[in-house]
């Protein structure tokens, strides 16, 4: 495999956590501010961490599919 591919493909992965750890810090800050206790908030963080990884590892999927 080229260096360039190896590297490109270590950016697409930290730039989908990125977005999913981003993702997760908004939906805690929404709970908490809608008055959820912080075990209810951290439970809804942990759910939109992983639904955003997976649409976004999906996404990503669909595109390097079509694509090669």
């Amino acid at each position: 495999m080229n260096p360039t591919h190896t590297a490109m493909l270590l950016m697409a992965v930290a730039l989908a956590v990125m977005s999913a750890c981003l993702v997760a810090g908004i939906a805690f800050a929404v709970a908490r501010w809608g008055g959820a206790p912080a075990p209810e908030a951290v439970a809804r963080s942990g759910r939109a961490f992983a639904t955003a990884l997976t649409v976004i590892s999906a996404v990503a999927a669909v595109v390097v599919t079509v694509l090669k």
